[in-house]
Parts: C-alpha cells; sequence; structure tokens
C-alpha cells in the first residue's frame, strides 16, 4: 500500500481526491495548506510515496515553494502538481514533477497515482 501526502485548500475537492485515492488502496494524508504539509514533512520526515499539491493557495508558503523545499531535501520523491495556474511551470522544470491540469477527471488521478507509487 503506497502513502500519498495530498496538499488541497479547496475542500470538496480535498474529499473527493481523499476518497477515490483511499477506494483505490492508497493511504492518504491530507492538508489544506502546505503550510500544513511542511510542518509535517519536518517532524515527521517525508513518510510517503508521492506528494500531490496544487500551487496556489493560503498560507506563508504555496505549493511551489513546498515542491522546491521538498525536492531541497529529497530530490527523487515523485510530485503530482494539481493547478490550473500554469505560469509557475518553467519554474518545476523537473523529471520528478508531473502535472494534473485541473480541472482533470479521476481517471487522470487515478492513473498517474497508479504510475508514480506502482513498485
Amino acid at each position: 500500500m503506497s502513502t500519498i501526502i495530498l496538499v488541497e485548500d479547496e475542500q470538496d475537492i480535498m474529499t473527493i481526491m481523499v476518497e477515490v485515492l483511499e477506494m483505490d488502496g492508497h493511504k492518504v494524508k491530507a492538508f489544506c495548506e502546505a503550510d500544513s504539509a511542511w510542518n509535517h514533512i519536518q517532524h515527521n520526515g517525508f513518510d510517503a510515496d508521492l506528494l500531490i499539491t496544487d500551487l496556489r493557495m493560503p498560507g506563508s508558503i504555496d505549493g511551489l515553494q513546498l515542491v522546491h523545499r521538498l525536492h531541497d531535501l529529497l530530490p527523487q520523491i515523485p510530485v503530482v502538481v494539481a493547478s490550473g495556474f500554469h505560469a509557475a511551470a518553467e519554474r518545476l522544470d523537473d523529471h520528478h514533477v508531473h502535472w494534473l491540469n485541473k480541472p482533470f477527471s479521476l481517471d487522470q488521478l487515478q492513473a498517474i497515482c497508479q504510475k508514480l507509487t506502482s513498485h
């Protein structure tokens, strides 16, 4: 079973994503802003197989900064950026960063998570 850290500030989207990922057999640790996810990572290490994050969200850091901080520590960790905001794409030009453009289908979410968490 893989573990996914999910960071999404829109509660309805987060709830649906958690339900779908858990139905697929993933354990999901969900956070509503990047600050909480980063605090979790700092205190527990990156205790997951995959990070899924939105880019724009409230707090002192956004999804872009979260990805950079994580990859400064663990550059090999795969990340899915689930966002409709594409201006940051060139700042996340990394083969460990995968884009899931909003709006996305649940099938697209399931497929990318399956691909990135299958060991």
